[in-house]
């Protein structure tokens, strides 16, 4: 497997990914069919064969061609390969928020300047495709976050898949003979996977054939072999396994993986059983799946949780992926522990000394609120508990989801901006909301919040009808086949993904900074109604000149006013109550298919990026901050300690939420040291799951060091943060969020 191979397995992948080169990596080559290295447009020259054809058949055939022309990229040293550089101008594959048809005007550019003599040919493709989109625009559904049931590949293999494809179609065919043809585009979609997959074998095996030892060319050879084997047949091996899992996660748009060691642990425990592979030899495996899934930065990915039955799933796979995580310190993929009663103890130390040593993932997330929140809106509880994280962390019932899971994105402070301006975008100056009347008649408290949620839920309202509609445009006139074979009941029910096969259609409306409206609104309740020592107007006048001449006024609102997080009543209540409300507004609202939207606080770089379009706020914000990143308190408005933040955040509605709401901690790494550290910082987690909390992710980095970092990036390029559902090198970070990272409050356990 690889143990007479002279290479670190480790150190020859990480420095290609981090762009450098050592003399004993190696060359790189790009592999695959003759003429491999001039240009071709393989799905734009199938497409136009097809034409006459069912628009489903006349897709999948393309899509298939495709994916049989790829040109893989083969790196000596991989023991688990895929890779492609073919660079079409018309691209049908999926990729990372890439779905049906698409024209890739940078390469038709560069294709221009490299053949000019065929520029004719290029603006006929280009202006072909440019019409053709034009007429049908409603061939290409909304981009979306998934993870797929690959462990449907993994056991029936791609044959065995074809089969049941075909079981299915003679079942519908009978009552719904218009499903057909669908099935036939599903078989001819297989197709394409087993000649992508064929095309990295005939890789391996050019590479085998140019190796300069016979270990290499007998590594190569297996390899080659592996993929021989999975371009048909269900693995039978765990590196088989590992191997087939990838390249149908390349091919399916790199997106999210989602439980990794569920997925692929029953092909590594028959190999431990019958002695076939040792554990130092799976993790040499692992790594390398790591380094391939960090080269395509995967997103959502879970370790650990239950299984359907609601035992413990962690299993000797889950304790090689958290040693992967350890020692290679990849941003990605960007994994979650899923935390539960029952789990393995010694698994859940392990993953807090891994936060510890200043990994920043894996985040962690709550079950026990997690799985009964999917259950209170309709999941039944063996799918609940499967379920995953996509992308930067939304919640996902792994294999059977249909739904964005980053649909709706939206700035909780601008409600509050556009009911202070009667509607009126402070920033642009633009009546972008309701007229919900002019400030100065707010006698009272509550009909200032009348305002803010009138505005909210026009706001809220109308981006999910918005969405709804685009939805209901894709239903029978976009079409994902690569989803529907790996999303279970689309198969059984004859129903593409964009139509209402998948068992759960969900919607999410991401709330950023929702903490920085209710701060605000705390202020309001108290300085401006209570207390009365400005007027409505007067302050709204003084906030749109972002506080200029009133500094003393601003720390008043940003220190002498309650903030949640901080232990008062007032300030918790308050936050609990409309994150409540706000939460049960989105819930009330359905899909396209008749699923729930829900609500979410991720904490991720929109905290920076909608600060920067939203004006002064009451908290003593100024103009252009960065708003509240996380479900917890705002940056730096914690003061008084952990407890207070966790017994804080704890009371927002995570029972019925969709989630996550995250909630981001840092702590100095004096505080987390040593095992006495990771005991307590363990504690604090489980802590505040049994307090009803769903997510927590953590930073491990003083302000000095951060401070030390951007005074001198050369001496802490290994320095890592949690932006939010994403972890990043923070030398690496624009300034601006390397200064959120700075201002969030430096907790000690």
């Amino acid at each position: 497997m690889g143990s007479s191979a002279a290479t670190d397995r480790v150190a020859c992948p990480r420095r290609r990914l981090e762009g450098l080169r050592a003399p004993e990596d190696g060359p790189a080559y790009a592999l695959a069919m003759p003429g491999a290295d001039s240009w071709c447009e393989p799905f734009h020259e199938a497409w136009r064969e097809g034409d006459g054809l069912d628009l489903r058949v006349r897709f999948a055939r393309a899509q298939a061609a495709e994916m049989a022309a790829a040109v893989p990229v083969l790196t000596p040293g991989e023991l688990i390969i895929g890779g492609d550089a073919l660079r079409p101008i018309v691209i049908g594959r999926h990729t990372p928020f890439g779905r049906g048809v698409r024209v890739d005007y940078a390469r038709a550019e560069a294709l221009r300047e490299r053949y000019p003599e065929r520029a004719g040919e290029i603006a006929e493709i280009v202006g072909y495709w440019e019409g053709w989109l034009a007429e049908h625009p409603r061939f290409n559904g909304p981009v979306c976050h998934a993870s797929l049931a690959y462990e449907r590949a993994l056991e029936l293999g791609l044959d065995g898949l074809g089969e049941y494809v075909r079981e299915w179609r003679s079942r519908n065919v009978g009552q719904r003979p218009e499903c057909d043809v669908w099935y036939e585009a599903l078989l001819t979609v297989i197709e394409g996977v087993a000649a992508f997959i064929t095309a990295h074998a005939v890789a391996a095996e050019e590479m085998a054939a140019r190796a300069e030892t016979e270990a290499w060319r007998e590594e190569w050879r297996q390899i080659a072999a592996n993929c021989r084997h999975v371009a048909h047949h269900a693995p039978e091996t765990f590196p088989q396994a590992v191997q087939l899992f990838y390249l149908v996660f390349l091919l399916c748009g790199h997106d999210s993986p989602g439980p990794l060691d569920r997925m692929l642990y029953p092909a590594l425990r028959r190999d431990l059983q019958r002695g076939a592979i040792t554990l130092d030899q799976a993790q040499e495996i692992v790594d390398c799946l790591w380094l391939k899934l960090a080269e395509k930065t995967a997103y959502g990915a879970t370790l650990g949780g239950q299984l359907p039955d609601g035992s413990d799933a962690v299993n000797e796979l889950s304790f090689l992926c958290l040693d992967s995580i350890r020692r290679l310190r990849l941003l990605s993929p960007r994994t979650a522990v899923r935390w539960h009663p029952g789990l393995d103890p010694g698994f859940m130390r392990q993953a807090c000394a891994i936060v510890a040593e200043g990994a920043t993932y894996p985040a962690f997330v709550n079950d026990t609120a997690i799985i009964g929140a999917a259950v209170g809106r309709g999941m039944a509880p063996e799918h609940a508990r499967e379920y995953t994280f996509v992308g930067c962390g939304q919640v996902y019932p792994h294999g059977r989801g249909h739904g964005n899971y980053e649909d709706i994105m939206l700035s909780a402070a601008k409600p509050l901006e556009l009911a202070l301006h009667d509607g009126r975008d402070p920033m642009t100056g633009q009546q972008v909301g309701l007229h919900t009347g002019d400030p100065a008649t707010f006698t009272t408290y509550e009909q200032l919040r009348e305002a803010v949620h009138a505005q909210l839920e026009a706001l809220v309202g109308g981006q999910i009808q918005a969405w709804n509609e685009r939805r209901a445009l894709a239903d029978g006139q976009a079409w994902d086949f690569l989803r529907s074979l790996l999303t279970h009941s689309c198969v059984e029910r004859g129903r593409d993904w964009h139509a209402g096969g998948a068992d759960y259609s969900e919607g999410m409306v991401d709330m950023v900074g929702l903490t920085t409206l209710t701060d605000s609104l705390t202020a309001l309740k108290r300085a401006v109604y209570e207390e009365q020592i400005i007027s409505l107007p007067e302050l709204t006048a003084i906030m749109d000149a972002d506080w200029e001449g009133h500094e003393d006024l601003r720390m008043y609102f940003l220190h002498g006013l309650p903030k949640f997080g901080n232990g008062d009543p007032e300030a918790d209540v308050l936050t609990a109550e409309e994150a409540a409300y706000v939460n049960d507004f989105i819930g009330s609202h359905r899909t396209h298919f008749g699923g729930r939207w829900g609500m979410d606080i991720i904490g991720w770089s929109g905290a920076v990026i909608y600060g920067e379009q939203t004006a002064a706020t009451p908290d003593g914000r100024r103009r252009g901050e960065a708003l509240a990143d996380c479900a917890g308190p705002a940056q730096g408005r914690n003061t008084r300690g952990l407890t207070t933040t966790l017994t804080a955040t704890a009371r927002l509605p995570h029972a019925t939420a969709h989630g996550p709401l995250a909630l981001s901690l840092r702590f100095p790494k004096s505080a987390v040291s040593g095992a006495e550290g990771v005991g307590t910082l363990r504690a604090a987690i489980e802590t505040y799951f049994r307090m009803g909390g769903q997510q927590v992710q953590i930073s491990v980095a003083s302000a000095a060091d951060m401070r030390a970092a951007q005074a001198h990036p050369e001496q802490h390029r290994s320095l890592m943060v949690r932006v939010g559902g994403f972890s990043a090198y923070f030398t690496q970070l624009d300034k601006r969020f390397q200064d959120d990272m700075i201002a969030r409050s430096e907790m000690e356990l």
